[in-house]
């Protein structure tokens, strides 16, 4: 391979390896620079993962998983990139890639172009805490937050809050994807409670997995008022393509991952996040999520994502190829920055959107009529696209799978 080369790295999010395992992101990565005609070698502990079989898809490189060694991945990428001869650039593909990367960045420049932040600028993205300290030092303003240590200092914290509802939220996404918190965090991003007792109660359960957890004001208002600033920026943090999505519905509806998302403008979150992203000095892609207050009026910093998040797929939809943009500018240079896009572009996964609209079905909050009409219009697909359509039919057997399940549960008698 004599052109540049893109890296995607991920991780076994499914210890067990029991089946293979959804990466929208990689995938999405994988499209952008494949389709412009340049390698993408996917580097994964396994041959499971079903975004592996993109046709845009080079190569796999099967390495050590960081969580049994991380030592022995530093070593394998270092071996691995000895083998190509090309300029590589190594792009992380999920939050603890991103922080691997970041941890390793000085071994692995040598060899590699890394996509992403070093690690002084990493630590102050490393947990939602330290997100919300640079925020702060920057004039920006963020919920109502507070950092508990242990049970004792929640029942004494609890009578005293005077916003609730309140949520429950892990300081460190993406420890509660982790298959051992799955039984605790039941595929949710935060729980949330309703008074004192409740707070308590689910502190209680939740610490017992994980007890880096934070207690967060719950910002009212629906799902339309979550933004997110998609967006790369090179070396010196100045921005060479960014975009803005608003959300539209997640799942689950409370707290979950987003299904249905589109494209929008809106000039106080660009601003905003061009202001804590160049405040921070930061590098790569990145997905900064907001909540438009409608108390106070504010936009309000819910997270920073330190990597491309599970919907970047809408930026080369709507006209800003931020995972092209970003591989371009590490191996080429002289990138031309994209700021313009096109408004009401859609991205959907559209499985979870089903899952989605039926539970808001079934709380009387949307109707069919209207969920055809949400997911009208143009757009694009977390796992389907007509040119690589391989990836999809994994998922498609996995939908049908579980929905004959669910049939066969119902008409199973239970014991009484």
């Amino acid at each position: 391979m004599n052109q540049p080369t893109a890296f995607v790295l991920t991780h076994e999010s499914d210890p067990n390896r029991r089946r293979s395992i959804a990466s929208f992101i990689a995938l999405s990565i994988t499209r952008s620079i494949g389709r412009q005609g340049f390698p993408v070698v996917r580097v994964h502990p396994n041959r499971l993962e079903r975004s592996l079989s993109s046709r845009f898809c080079s190569r796999v490189e099967v390495c050590p998983d960081f969580y049994e060694s991380e030592s022995a991945l530093v070593e394998f990428l270092i071996a691995m990139k000895a083998r190509y001869t090309a300029a590589g650039v190594l792009i992380p593909a999920s939050d603890d890639c991103a922080y691997f990367l970041a941890k390793y960045h000085e071994r692995l420049r040598p060899h590699f172009l890394v996509a992403g932040p070093t690690w002084a600028v990493m630590q102050k993205l490393l947990d939602k805490k330290s997100q919300y300290e640079e925020a702060m030092r920057l004039g920006l303003s963020i919920p109502e937050t507070h950092f508990p240590r242990q049970l004792q200092e929640v029942r004494e914290l609890a009578p005293r809050l005077q916003n609730y509802p309140y949520v429950i939220k892990p300081l460190i996404a993406h420890q509660w994807r982790r298959a051992s918190m799955q039984g605790i965090s039941k595929g949710k991003k935060g729980f949330r409670v309703a008074g004192a007792a409740e707070l308590i109660e689910h502190y209680g359960r939740i610490a017992a997995g994980d007890a880096n957890v934070m207690i967060q004001e719950v910002i009212g208002g629906r799902d339309d008022r979550l933004f997110t600033f998609l967006s790369y920026l090179d070396e010196r943090s100045q921005p060479l393509a960014y975009c803005v999505r608003k959300k539209i519905r997640q799942a689950p509806i409370d707290f979950g991952y987003c299904t249905l998302t589109v494209s929008c403008h809106d000039s106080t979150v660009v601003d905003h996040s061009l202001r804590l992203l160049s405040g921070i000095g930061y590098h790569g892609i990145s997905g900064v999520e907001w909540k438009l207050d409608p108390r106070t009026t504010q936009y309000k910093l819910i997270e920073i994502n330190a990597r491309a998040v599970n919907t970047i797929g809408i930026a080369p939809a709507c006209g800003v190829d931020i995972p092209l943009i970003a591989f371009l500018d590490k191996a080429v240079g002289n990138v031309t920055p994209v700021s313009t896009w096109q408004d009401g572009v859609k991205w959907i996964n559209f499985t979870q959107d089903i899952w989605a609209a039926r539970e808001l079905m079934g709380e009387k909050l949307l109707s069919v009529r209207q969920w055809r009409k949400s997911i009208a219009g143009p757009k694009t697909h977390a796992v389907f696209a007509w040119d690589d359509p391989t990836p999809s039919l994994g998922y498609a057997l996995e939908f049908a799978g579980n929905i004959a399940r669910g049939l066969v549960a119902r008409c199973v008698p239970t014991k009484s």
